[in-house]
């Protein structure tokens, strides 16, 4: 009996034993959960060429502390020893990121939700964000035209970076919808699933002098490595920033209109985009026997660039020996079957062998919004003079009207056939 009794007895420590054990095991869990569920730190972090460092919950930057990089957590950025601060996680933050508190260098992301990738350089952060996952980048804080910014591995400069530039990206290779670019920054986005992504500024990036004061005008550029020049992303001011508060001259964020792949463009920037205006000609009816018969002209502009015209609008239409125009009529209100805006323009009179019409009639408009659109309207006698066959009329508008550069499509056309019977 005393056997089995001392027996018993061991059982029973040791089933303590293991529940205590358990019970310490379950604590340390708990411990490890909640350091996963947020991470801080104060920089003085450097990750080496090839390495990687990861995080696996939320992100905080603490106040930095002193050091020999207080605040920033340091990258290699040399393309071929790039090293990465990862973040692993559905939905994960990085928050506290200021211009003393960043990652100089390059952030990847594994996960799904957006996520504000929390770069910077040069004591200047420059978030962005992205949604798709094993999207990576990192801030530049200088002039995409030298690409060149400081190594604080080796404490010179790295040559111009990212690859796929000439090299450097200048900003005078540009689409002609394009106006100022970003002078102040860019980002190097990379990742092969598709994404929307965003860019934010700040008092530093000079959005008012890039957009004239006019911030409608602010749009995200990329660099087209096949053609050597910047091109137009379709995108749109955050009315909330996805940093907080509303998007204005002085802080905000911008993101595409629709999801691209970031692979498809070596960095990203802003920029300005200018006017782009191009006609439209209606005539009705097209075809005429005989002398004086009245034809209905109608002349559509619309400015197709997303940004508000600036200055006098011109359009003419050459004089004809077949037809002289009636009388202009400011209240006229339809033309060749469709609505015209008569008030808003004027016809100036005929000069180098034009008719010639001006945005800016009565009603006082100075300008035409962006991606909108404004017609006129009048009525010709045409006469076939004992003639038959046919008349090419263009109607064209004069070169940098409203502010745009872009000529190539100023210009449109319709025919009339005349005959005598």
């Amino acid at each position: 009996m005393n056997r089995i009794y001392r027996t018993k007895s061991r059982n029973r420590n040791r089933d303590w034993t293991q529940i205590i054990v358990l019970a310490i095991l379950l604590i340390l869990m708990a411990l490890s959960f909640e350091a996963h569920a947020q991470e801080g730190s104060q920089g003085n972090t450097t990750i080496f060429g090839g390495a990687q460092m990861t995080f696996f919950g939320n992100h905080d930057f603490l106040t930095p502390a002193g050091g020999t990089q207080p605040g920033v957590i340091l990258t290699e950025r040399a393309s071929a020893s790039i090293s990465y601060l990862n973040f692993f996680g559905d939905n994960l933050t990085s928050t506290g990121a200021t211009d003393a508190s960043y990652v100089d260098g390059y952030v990847r992301k594994y996960g799904a939700g957006q996520f504000i990738f929390p770069v910077g350089d040069n004591s200047n952060v420059g978030q962005f964000a992205a949604s798709a996952d094993g999207t990576s980048g990192a801030y530049f804080h200088s002039d995409a035209t030298t690409a060149i910014t400081s190594n604080l591995f080796t404490g010179t400069n790295y040559p111009a970076l990212p690859s796929g530039g000439l090299p450097g990206f200048p900003r005078a290779n540009k689409a002609a919808t394009i106006g100022s670019i970003d002078a102040v920054e860019y980002w190097d986005i990379n990742g092969a699933a598709s994404t929307k992504i965003t860019l934010t500024w700040d008092a530093g990036s000079n959005v008012n002098t890039l957009t004239s004061s006019t911030l409608s005008r602010l749009t995200i550029v990329g660099w087209d490595a096949t053609a050597s020049r910047w091109v137009k992303i379709p995108s749109t001011i955050d009315a909330t920033s996805v940093l907080g508060g509303t998007s204005a001259a002085a802080a905000g964020s911008i993101s595409t209109n629709a999801s691209i792949i970031p692979d498809s463009y070596s960095i990203y920037t802003l920029a300005a985009v200018l006017p782009d205006l191009t006609p439209t000609l209606g005539i009705s009816p097209s075809q005429v026997i005989g002398n004086n018969k009245t034809l209905n002209f109608r002349v559509l502009v619309a400015e197709i660039n997303g940004a508000t015209t600036n200055g006098n609008i011109f359009v003419t239409i050459p004089v004809s020996a077949h037809y002289v125009i009636n009388p202009y009529n400011s209240a006229l209100t339809s033309s060749a079957g469709l609505p015209v805006q008569n008030t808003r323009w004027t016809y100036v009179g005929i000069s180098g062998g034009n008719y010639v019409f001006r945005y800016g009639g009565t009603a006082g408009a100075t300008a035409i919004n962006a991606s909108s659109s404004s017609a006129f309207g009048f009525s010709v006698v045409y006469s076939a003079n004992a003639q038959a066959g046919t008349e090419n009329v263009t109607v064209s508008i004069f070169d940098g009207s409203g502010g745009e550069t872009n000529f190539l499509n100023n210009k449109d056309n319709e025919s009339i056939n005349y005959s005598t019977n």
